[in-house]
């Protein structure tokens, strides 16, 4: 198909020599024909002849070709031979004809030669556009982007090289996607002149538009010499800015011809069609992205209101209590009795170790959104977390806690920290939701491929449409107003820990009623265990 481009380019320019030859070679051939027909039927062939130049080398060559053919029958074929002068004078009649006609042939018949050309360059670079902009829709990246961008220029001029330009968020700072063999593409006057092209928002090198494309009011880039942009005048690339209404994206480099010629109009008004198209789909990744980080800056900001309500409640709330407990303390008149004071000092230990709790699992959640704490892992056995997690509940809560473990239970490779705070969450959440006097119970089991790790208890449940829900950052279930108020978190980082180490939790129902939470991690065998060691 290059090859095909590269044909009728050539045709154009050696148009004049195509037709001298055409008229010379007729001439040749009809000659010793001369005696045997008549005068004027030679000019019906030297117009078969016109016509065939003009299909191929266009209205020019033609002229050239009807001008040749009358001065060669005159010369060869019309009395007396071998001049110029006319013996016959009605024979200026037919010559003048013949002259007109092969030149109204010429001209009609290049037109038509014109016109199918330009038909078929539409039809290509519409085809060449269809191809690319169906690639563009679907969901690439803007690297993929460019390296068909570069396959298609590369396909249409034959360039020595090309690269894509991509402006970055710094001033000066631009991403070079280029053709696998671009060297040039990073030369300093390469660089240079990319910058002016970026600096001030015009095309260089691009041909000029025919008279034709003009009058059809196509559209064109404002084009500037190389010399206008401070570079040698006879270099043969182009640049062109992809450009929108706005912002401008980055620079198109398309180098010169392998051939060493510089690019047709034709190829250049395809060039600038696929600029366009690659100039909609990086502003549209533009628009996607201002439109995420708005998303983005929304959810923050209800994330925040959310926030800023949840600590005002949480935090308020204990900090209220223990004012007034200490008021009550230091306004009495009478000395208090021992066991009173005990009472007041124990409900400040609460409301203390509920604010410790609040800002605790807010510190919590704000580290594992930040990547800040990366698990620490070694192995542990699941009692001995079971029972950190149980000694930061309160005695009476602890009473009720019931812990049944399989003899044979592995170690597993944890975060020791973290999944003192995974149980601690589970069993405050168990033991708020299940009632003064039910029981919270605590199980586990594991295959040679996981440790599945349990939490139940016997309150009201999670309902279906619920159980993803309740994992969510400050959501709290319907049946949460029956129960003391809580910041909406604990799940939340229950999940992300959990998430970290390669595991999920779940919530199941319990019968007759309650909420079973499970976790499930991958197994990683001790040294010296054996694969079967549990079932």
């Amino acid at each position: 198909m290059q090859a095909m481009r590269r044909g009728s380019p050539a045709v154009e320019r050696y148009g004049y020599l195509i037709a001298a030859a055409s008229v010379v070679v007729a001439t040749a051939v009809f000659y010793p024909g001369r005696a045997h027909f008549a005068k004027g039927q030679w000019a019906l062939l030297y117009l078969l002849i016109v016509g065939v130049v003009a299909g191929i080398s266009g209205v020019r060559p033609a002229l050239a070709a009807a001008f040749l053919s009358f001065f060669a029958w005159n010369y060869f074929f019309l009395p007396p031979y071998g001049t110029f002068r006319v013996h016959d004078p009605r024979d200026w009649l037919s010559l003048f004809v013949f002259l007109m006609v092969g030149v109204l042939i010429g001209i009609q018949t290049g037109r038509l030669r014109e016109r199918e050309a330009e038909a078929r360059e539409r039809e290509r670079e519409t085809a060449l556009l269809n191809r690319f902009s169906a690639h563009l829709v679907s969901d690439i990246s803007v690297e993929e982007m460019s390296r068909r961008l570069i396959a298609e220029v590369d396909g249409v001029t034959g360039a020595r090289c090309t690269a894509l330009f991509l402006c970055g968020d710094a001033a000066g700072a631009r991403e070079c996607i280029s053709s696998p063999s671009a060297d040039c593409a990073h030369s300093a006057e390469v660089t240079d002149l990319v910058a002016w092209v970026d600096q001030q928002s015009k095309a260089i090198g691009l041909p000029t538009p025919p008279s034709s494309a003009r009058a059809q009011g196509q559209e064109w880039p404002i084009t500037v010499s190389h010399r206008e942009a401070g570079a040698r005048a006879d270099r043969k690339d182009m640049f062109l800015p992809l450009q929108t209404a706005t912002r401008q994206s980055g620079v198109l480099y398309v180098g010169e011809r392998k051939d060493g010629q510089a690019c047709t109009f034709h190829e250049a008004r395809m060039v600038v069609a696929l600029a366009h198209q690659a100039s909609v789909f990086l502003e549209r990744t533009h628009l996607r992205s201002v439109a995420v980080q708005a998303d983005a800056l929304k959810e923050a900001d209800r994330l925040k209101s959310t926030l800023v309500s949840a600590v005002s409640h949480e935090l308020k709330t204990p900090l209220a209590s223990l004012q007034a407990t200490f008021t009550n303390l230091l306004e009495q008149d009478t000395p208090l009795a021992d066991a009173h004071v005990r009472q007041e000092l124990q409900a400040v230990k609460q409301d203390l170790d509920r604010l410790g709790n609040s800002i605790d699992s807010l510190l919590d959640l704000s580290r594992l959104e930040a990547a800040a704490w990366a698990p620490q892992l070694d192995w542990y056995e699941l009692g001995d977390i079971v029972g950190a997690a149980l000694s930061r509940v309160s005695e009476q809560d602890r009473a009720r806690v019931s812990v049944s473990f399989p003899p044979d239970l592995p170690a597993i490779r944890v975060d020791f920290a973290q999944w003192v705070r995974v149980l601690e969450h589970l069993l405050r959440n168990a033991l708020a939701y299940s009632g003064q006097d039910s029981p919270v119970r605590v199980g586990a089991s594991c295959t040679p491929k996981e440790t599945k790790l349990w939490v139940e208890d016997e309150g009201p449940g999670i309902a279906p449409d619920e159980r993803e829900r309740v994992f969510a950052k400050f959501y709290r279930g319907k049946s949460a107003a029956t129960v003391p108020s809580g910041t909406g978190l604990g799940l939340a980082i229950t999940r992300e820990i959990v998430r970290f180490h390669g595991g999920r939790i779940w919530v199941e129902d319990v019968i007759p009623h309650g909420a079973r939470f499970v976790i499930s991690i991958p197994r990683e065998p001790v040294a010296g265990e054996r694969e079967d060691g549990c079932s």
